[in-house]
């Protein structure tokens, strides 16, 4: 049975209060974790 492919968790970076994801090994911020903004850049930056 093929296995799912594992969706990068959107997550907090506690000491800078901001939204982060890591790529292929590389941590992109995206700004204030509750924000709509970063939210759609990780949507976007997952979507690719």
């Amino acid at each position: 049975m093929p296995r799912k492919p594992r969706v990068p968790s959107y997550r907090l970076h506690k000491p800078t209060g901001q939204a982060v994801v890591t790529l292929n090994g590389r941590d992109f911020y995206l700004g204030g974790s509750s924000s709509e903004a970063a939210r759609r850049q990780y949507e976007e930056l997952v979507g690719e």
